[in-house]
């Protein structure tokens, strides 16, 4: 840095003054400080949760297939971005960032381009990915670092000793686009479905690791026996060798005794308690979380079943609306493949949303608000009719202006444009001067 640029206040455009973070222990004030370590430990631990866990499975694919619709856009440019997406395989790539986008919070793609086209759009395991930003939330690069190698350095990390380490340095990183998922004030990165169900997945999972040993303390039943009586006490032996014999039963097992000893199963719950309370506590608890109905996740008679529906739809919406935004600034227009006025659109997610919205439509054409055209351009594209081009009448041209030109044998005087066939007005009144007016045209004389 030169003498001069130090007396040089530098303003920030991009990210405005505001901190959104704390500096980091280091000479430069400017970076910011952040917890790779214990953040790749989450991660890691969201991918055994959904690898494992069938509940925190369907969570996570409910919601990615309920997010995932058909989709088609709005905008001058729809007819190329349509055809670049069926190039692309855009629902593909939609599914696997989406479920990136839940699981991990965040979803990383590199814009791979062969001659100044898209070629692919390959997604980046989000363990290994890192943002670099300033304490005023501008973005400066992007790392991957996998297995404390560092592999690859977007940009910079705003430390240019750190910089150096990396295997491979590329300057700029427009070519990485961040998806992020629930993101709150101003984090870099997103939030996990799974992150807030981390307590209660790790009872769950303790439980269930355990559950031999739980069956075996507190679900087995209790049996007492009674050995001899008044009249024939039981000595010491008799009394160990059942007491032996009991400890080695299993379910299955089955024991003679004589008339001296009397056997009497005893409630379980008088030992221990039911575990079917803290196991369903706890499931509840993760499906309450993870905002996914429980009819949807083979749970069905909780609750209005309707009602879970239609609010779960709400819920896709909104995922559906981070998607959306996220795509339209980071790769259309971030990758200037359309225009701002370019849009994604989603079809419904379920087809009793798509009748209703239908049934809307008739009645409002039914009752005169719109008409049938109009009603048609409000459905998706492949509903469109296609009305035919307006011919011009006996051969007319039609000019730059959109307005048709006259006919050869049209007369192309003012007679013609003045209507001297119009019975409504006339060139008789004096007062005129001899230009056609209407005949209850009357002068108002000023006093």
């Amino acid at each position: 840095m030169g003498i001069f640029e130090r007396f040089i206040k530098r303003p920030v455009f991009e990210a405005g003054k505001a901190l959104v973070s704390k500096p980091k222990n280091s000479k430069s004030k400017n970076e910011e400080s952040d917890d790779t370590d214990s953040r790749v430990k989450e991660y890691k631990y969201f991918k055994r949760a959904y690898e494992r866990v069938p509940l925190i499975t369907a969570i996570i694919d409910v919601q990615t297939d309920q997010t995932v619709q058909n989709f088609y856009f709005e905008g001058p440019g729809k007819e190329a971005i349509s055809k670049w997406s069926d190039k692309i395989n855009l629902q593909q790539f939609f599914y696997n960032i989406t479920k990136n986008m839940l699981l991990f919070g965040n979803g990383y793609v590199e814009v791979v381009k062969n001659g100044g086209e898209i070629s692919e759009l390959k997604v980046l395991d989000p363990i290994w990915m890192n943002v670099y930003r300033k304490v005023n939330g501008d973005v400066i690069g992007f790392s991957q670092i996998i297995n404390d190698k560092k592999e690859v350095l977007w940009g910079t990390t705003g430390n240019p000793t750190d910089d150096e380490a990396f295997n491979t340095k590329i300057k700029k990183f427009d070519n990485i686009v961040h998806f992020k998922f629930n993101t709150l004030a101003s984090n870099k990165y997103g939030i996990s479905v799974i992150q807030p169900l981390m307590t209660n997945l790790n009872t769950k999972l303790d439980m269930e690791s355990n559950l031999h040993k739980v069956v075996d303390k507190y679900v087995a039943p209790l049996i007492w026996a009674k050995v001899g009586n008044n009249e024939m006490p039981a000595t010491d032996a008799v009394v160990g060798s059942i007491a032996n014999t009991l400890s080695n039963l299993s379910a299955e097992s089955e024991i003679t005794t004589s008339h001296l000893v009397e056997l009497k199963v005893l409630d379980f719950n008088a030992k221990g308690f039911d575990i079917k309370t803290p196991i369903d506590h706890t499931d509840q608890q993760i499906i309450t979380g993870g905002q996914v109905p429980p009819v949807l996740l083979g749970r069905p008679g909780e609750g209005d079943a309707e009602v879970q529906l239609r609010n779960f739809g709400r819920r896709v919406k909104s995922i559906q609306r981070e998607l959306k935004n996220e795509f339209e600034d980071g790769i259309i227009v971030g990758q200037k493949i359309g225009t701002p006025e370019d849009k994604l659109m989603w079809e419904k997610a379920e087809e009793r949303e798509w009748e209703i919205e239908v049934d809307m439509l008739r009645g409002l054409v039914t009752d005169g608000v719109l008409t049938p055209q109009k009603a048609n351009d409000m459905l998706p594209p492949q509903f469109h009719e296609v009305l035919p081009e307006i011919q011009p009448l006996n051969g007319n041209e039609t000019g730059e202006d959109g307005v048709q030109k006259p006919r050869d044998n049209q007369m192309k005087n003012k007679k013609v444009t003045d209507n001297p066939n119009n019975p409504e007005k006339t060139t008789k009144n004096k007062k005129a001067l001899g230009k056609r007016v209407d005949k209850k045209f009357r002068e108002v004389p000023i006093k």
